[in-house]
């Protein structure tokens, strides 16, 4: 199938020119296209990439922002939409040393920029770990002078293991874990008090009193700042303190499997022709002092829960109910599970300097994942039936999976409350990715997945005309096809769009692979005809949010003078296609995004993130 792929992304000019792998760029002489993303990838901020460094103290490692923003995006476009405010006034708290904004809309919108000027979301770090080591090894790119591309990409594992030691004085977020404190972060009623077992923080940022992107511009004078100590040089008009503090599994499973065992991968086997990824990488050393908190957030049904007891939610200020589960996160858990037990299966029978330790710790992450996966006890009093009952017993609904619901909640009356509403893009996409076609299909019945896939399209598809180009993030989007057969522009997300692929691959995989004389060729036959149909339009249509071809195309939502609020050398691919308050608590914005480019990456190099060596389920 990839060569096929391959002869299939040549033929739709320049459009995908950015997304064909570079030896089939190359002969059309195309390259440039990639590069520039890549650069956006490996270039510091001040030189129109994504990258910033921590401080001295605290490693001064070099990490990816999640966004590229402007002051003229936040002040010339948000702060001008109608209903929106931007003056705020900003309070020194003389009891906890905190600089917090007013309570409302202006104060909400500051902490917004602030968080997406100076945060690195550990998934969009995740799924940058992969870009930089596709990119380095497959596309033969080079990083900045100076750098090697695997201690650039293994500096999120760095920044985790730093987080994980208990004698970190720093209080910078991302230098510190989620580890229990009387009831706030309690792991399904289990302490941990050790910060290498605990949980990350979803989000890292430089500074624990965060810029805000207005100081030194033209819109510094919408800030007043009350009472801040004079005494103290740190705190300036401008600054508030960093807010974002959620241990999430989903994110966690992505910073801890998935990005780093799929980058180990890359750097060590496919590069570097080693049977399998060293035992003592910094990535195997990270996800095993993890693993057993992940263990411990399993419900008795299977699904493991959202986030640890006192988190507070993506919206307002109370803590979430520890008995919520993400379908997305136990996806992505999944397939970081299977990712792990695959290497450490690898590592046990192909390394041969293995010390008796390494071997009890192998044998024992693998009774654990077992246990996680297909279900069973954990020896600690504990029970579950499993990931895999998860998914095929409460999470699959009427021809799909939902988004979440509440598990083994004791003030329930049952054992699992799905949350119907609303539905998820990425649930469904990711389900075909980490599950697998096959799965979805022995389950549910021959072309479960197909049809799957086609029901998401009726509600979350963008398209223009009868032609598709992507897919949103919800079923409230404003999506979907209407009665005369036409799609809607709600909204598009690049990075979602890029996950719709990769699922559209996966299903053209798993039904290439009936034989003629299989009961069910013909209509894997017409399956496949319609399938490739999708992938070929959307490879198309998601090159135009990337940032040169967003410029000059027509999106219904695009603000006014776009290149004049967001302008760079690079060429990274949008967030989306306009600023969009997502349904699951943040808003979405049309601005250069860390994890849209390097989802990129992976539909370049035909790489699956969920699975193995990036071979699809």
């Amino acid at each position: 199938m990839p060569g096929q792929t391959v002869r299939a992304l040549k033929n739709i000019l320049l459009a995908t020119a950015a997304l064909c792998p570079a030896s089939a760029v190359q002969a059309d002489g195309d390259i440039g296209e990639l590069q520039a993303s890549y650069e956006f990838l490996v270039r510091d901020r001040a030189e129109g990439g994504v990258v910033f460094k921590l401080s001295a103290a605290d490693g001064g490692y070099a990490l990816p922002l999640s966004f590229h923003d402007a002051p003229e995006y936040w002040g010339s476009y948000v702060c001008r939409i109608p209903g929106n405010t931007c003056a705020v006034t900003d309070t020194y708290n003389t009891a906890n040393f905190e600089v917090t904004p007013q309570a409302g809309l202006a104060g909400d919108l500051q902490t917004e920029r602030v968080n997406v000027h100076n945060g690195a979301n550990i998934y969009d770090a995740a799924t940058w770990q992969i870009a930089v080591m596709l990119g380095a090894v497959k596309n033969q790119f080079v990083v900045p002078a100076g750098n090697n591309a695997y201690a650039l990409a293994s500096n999120l594992n760095k920044v985790l293991q730093q987080s994980g030691l208990d004698s970190r004085a720093s209080s910078a977020p991302g230098t510190k874990r989620a580890v229990t404190a009387g009831s706030t972060f309690s792991y399904n009623e289990k302490t941990i008090t050790e910060s290498k077992a605990a949980y990350a923080f979803r989000t890292i940022a430089p500074d624990w009193l965060a810029r805000d992107p207005f100081m030194g511009t033209r819109h510094a004078d919408l800030i007043t700042a009350k009472g801040l100590p004079t005494s103290n040089k740190a705190y300036e008009a401008g600054k508030i303190t960093w807010s974002d503090w959620k241990p999430i599994t989903g994110e966690n499973a992505w910073a801890f499997f998935i990005g780093p065992l799929q980058a180990a991968h890359i750097q060590h086997v496919i590069g570097d022709k080693k049977p399998v990824i060293p035992f003592d990488d910094i990535a195997i050393q990270n996800v095993l002092d993890a693993l057993p908190a992940f263990a411990a957030m399993q419900s008795a049904i299977g699904g493991v829960y959202y986030a640890p007891a006192g988190t507070v939610g993506n919206q307002g200020t109370q803590p979430l109910n520890p008995h919520v589960v993400s379908v997305e996160n136990n996806l992505s858990l999944y397939a970081g599970l299977r990712l792990l037990r695959a290497t450490l299966r690898a590592q046990a029978a192909g390394q041969l300097k293995l010390t008796d330790v390494d071997r009890s710790k192998i044998e024992k992450a693998l009774r654990t994942i077992d246990v996680m996966v297909d279900g069973g006890s954990d020896g600690a009093k504990r029970k579950t039936t499993g990931l895999l009952s998860f998914f095929r017993n409460a999470a699959w609904q009427d021809g799909g999976f939902v988004q979440g619901g509440l598990a083994n909640d004791p003030a329930q009356g049952r054992n699992w409350v799905p949350a119907l509403t609303p539905r998820a893009v990425d649930v469904e996409t990711w389900a075909i990715a980490a599950l697998g076609t096959k799965q979805i299909d022995a389950w549910f019945g021959y072309g479960a997945a197909f049809d799957m896939w086609q029901k998401l399209k009726t509600w979350g598809a963008y398209g223009v005309g009868k032609t598709l180009w992507g897919v949103g993030y919800s079923d409230g989007d404003g999506n979907g096809i209407d009665a005369s057969g036409s799609y809607k522009q709600g909204v598009m997300s690049a990075e979602w769009t890029a996950g719709a692929i990769n699922a559209v691959r996966n299903m053209i995989g798993a039904y290439s692979a009936e034989t003629p004389s299989s009961s069910h060729y013909a209509v894997a036959v017409k399956y496949i005809a319609a399938l490739k149909e999708d992938e070929t339009a959307m490879l198309r249509a998601v090159q135009m949010l990337r940032l040169d071809k967003y410029q000059a195309t027509v999106f219904p939502g695009k603000p006014d003078n776009y290149s004049d609020l967001i302008s760079e050398k690079t060429k990274p691919y949008l967030y989306a296609s306009r600023r969009y308050f997502i349904p699951f608590g943040w808003y979405a914005n049309p601005i250069p995004s860390t994890t849209s480019t390097a989802w990129m990456f992976m539909l370049a190099n035909t790489y699956d993130p969920f699975g193995f060596g990036g071979v699809p389920n």
